[in-house]
């Protein structure tokens, strides 16, 4: 039975408490959940994360056999909590402010800093606990985990993030100088109206009778969401300019408002941002291509830098798959634990381990990120296509036509909700709307190690524009697989000639022998990220698009430049 822990402010949050067997007290594990229950801490997802959230709002119930990526609430559980009690761990779950049984308004993680602490510190004065505690998370669950963390409780021992932002809106979802992260906050954002608690309907002036209409709606505009994912260029309420278009949502969820509110945005930015704030032991895992991995190698060198014990492990995959047995089988967040809240000896790994990707599960292991030495290769891109070590000299361009009304589409990458992972853009390479610089065929198997930048000079006609840039590992056969991408936005180009430093993010790959390198470069990369109008006009609610010509300039006392390093062994 759950039970009540009041806040500092008075506000009473739903809580479930489980004790191991034997005499306490206990070291404590502690996870906080916007998700409700159950939850599955050390793996274990409940449908098959090889699917995308429009083969889930459309897939008819059938009998899963025994296929352990397709697991039921029961064995989900049972991989979950006993894997913790049974490790002699009390574990607390909570549900966050305004979901669930939770009283208060949800404010989507505003709260979860001071909440989190309270948290912490009344786990501390409980008689089952020895004062010795952790906290962890995966995904949204560490996300509210990093920020209780943030607020520095003073019982606090260890943390444990896994698939988790540390900077949600100021590196992953809504960078400064990027776009919005729209496969991500729509469907995210829609999906979390469905569990805010009665007390955070009646805190937002919501009647009682006024309820099932409102999660009729909600439920009809995320179905929409949902199945229009997989070809939102032919799905009304994907294409529908500006984003949101959602009365209920706005009203129910103050969350919404970050969509059409650059203020509010900006505060997001502000108080989610916990890169500079976590001061105990924190272990991070990630994939390389998962919604939030810039964040959190930016939160393991931050920590490096403060001095504070840290670990990072990156495998292959999108965000997930990371529950996936087949990809990550290790409870290595007990490991953690048991070390720093039992005193025994940390386990014989490296600090950072790196899986590398295009490869069938080899790993980097090293002391830390700053040993990958690498070379930096800058390579030109040339009037005819190419990444060379030097151009011509000679000023050209190489354009094409951005339309926002026809974007290019995403088919891959660091995305939660939208196609993830490293796969085919080879059906991109012919279109008209896209600017393909490559390298001749590698000579030897070579390996990409640390941040990819591309400095672009560019001509345009647009007052606003942005810039998608892809990296691609094309083979003999001409597949060609993403490696890394990502999307700049420069919202005055009145120059007509602008510089664009598109940082594409780190990654370790390797480029088989006879691969080529590969740059393509789009106005777009929908619905990954929102489609900037081109007009000038205000990016968040703009309803008015038009086309623009880029022209990436080559060569001249401006060159465009791709950086790659190299592991020096290349």
């Amino acid at each position: 039975m759950p039970i009540e822990v009041a806040m500092r402010d008075g506000v009473s949050l739903e809580t479930f408490v489980y004790l191991p067997k034997g005499e306490g007290p206990f070291p404590t594990l502690v996870t906080r959940t916007i998700y409700g229950l159950p939850i599955t801490p050390l793996g274990g997802e409940l449908f098959d994360s090889r699917q995308t959230l429009a083969h889930l709002a459309t897939a008819e119930d059938e009998d899963k056999g025994d296929d352990d990526d397709d697991l039921d609430p029961a064995e989900a559980l049972a991989r979950g909590w006993p894997l913790i009690t049974e490790n002699g761990y009390a574990l607390v779950i909570q549900n966050t402010r305004g979901r669930m049984g939770s009283g208060g308004v949800d404010r989507s993680w505003l709260d979860d800093r001071n909440d989190g602490y309270d948290l912490v510190e009344w786990v501390a004065d409980q008689p089952w606990s020895n004062g010795r505690i952790g906290i962890f998370g995966d995904s949204g669950l560490g996300m509210t985990a990093a920020l209780a963390a943030a607020a520095q409780p003073p019982s606090l021992d260890a943390v444990f993030l896994q698939a988790a932002p540390a900077d949600p809106f100021g590196t992953d979802m809504a960078p400064a100088g990027g776009g919005l992260k729209a496969e991500t906050l729509l469907l995210q954002g829609a999906s979390l109206a469905f569990d805010v608690s009665p007390a955070h309907f009646e805190a937002r002036g919501i009647a009682p009778d006024e309820v099932p209409g409102f999660v009729d709606a909600i439920g009809r505009y995320f179905s929409a969401l949902s199945q229009g994912i997989g070809d939102p260029l032919s799905s009304d309420v994907w294409m529908a300019a500006p984003l949101g278009q959602s009365p209920e949502l706005e009203r129910l969820m103050p969350f919404w408002s970050l969509l059409t509110d650059a203020d509010v945005l900006a505060s997001y930015r502000t108080e989610l941002d916990v890169r500079d704030d976590i001061t105990v032991p924190t272990s991070i895992v990630s994939l390389w291509q998962d919604s939030f991995v810039r964040s959190s190698i930016a939160l393991h060198e931050d920590l490096v830098e403060r001095g504070v014990p840290t670990e990072l492990l990156i495998v292959n995959g999108s965000h997930y798959e990371i529950d996936d047995p087949r990809i990550y089988p290790e409870p290595r967040m007990l490991s953690w634990f048991d070390h720093w809240l039992k005193d025994r000896p940390m386990p014989d790994r490296e600090t950072v381990e790196l899986a590398v990707q295009g490869t069938g599960g080899e790993f980097l292991r090293v002391d830390g990120m700053s040993d990958l030495i690498a070379s930096a290769l800058m390579v030109q891109l040339t009037a005819d296509g190419g990444l060379e070590l030097s151009g011509d000299g000679t000023t050209a361009e190489v354009a094409f036509t951005s339309d926002p009304t026809d974007p290019v589409p995403t088919l891959g990458g660091r995305n939660l909700l939208a196609a993830a992972g490293s796969l085919d853009h080879s059906s991109l390479l012919g279109r008209p709307d896209v600017a393909v610089f490559q390298t001749a065929p590698t000579a030897a198997d070579t390996m990409i190690a640390g941040a990819v930048v591309a400095q672009l000079t560019i001509r345009t006609d647009a007052p606003s524009l942005d810039v998608s840039a892809r990296l691609l590992d094309i083979a003999p056969d001409g597949t060609a697989n993403l490696i890394l991408s990502h999307l700049a936005r420069m919202a005055d180009t009145s120059a007509g000639e602008v510089q664009v430093s598109v940082d594409l993010g780190q990654i370790v790959h390797q480029v088989d022998r006879g691969h080529r390198i590969a740059l393509l470069l789009a106005g777009s990369d929908f619905p990954a990220w929102d489609r900037n109008p081109q007009t000038g006009g205000d990016l968040f609610t703009s309803s008015e698009m038009q086309p623009a010509t880029f022209a990436i300039v080559t060569g001249g006392g401006a060159p465009s430049i791709l950086t790659i390093p190299l592991l020096n062994s290349n």
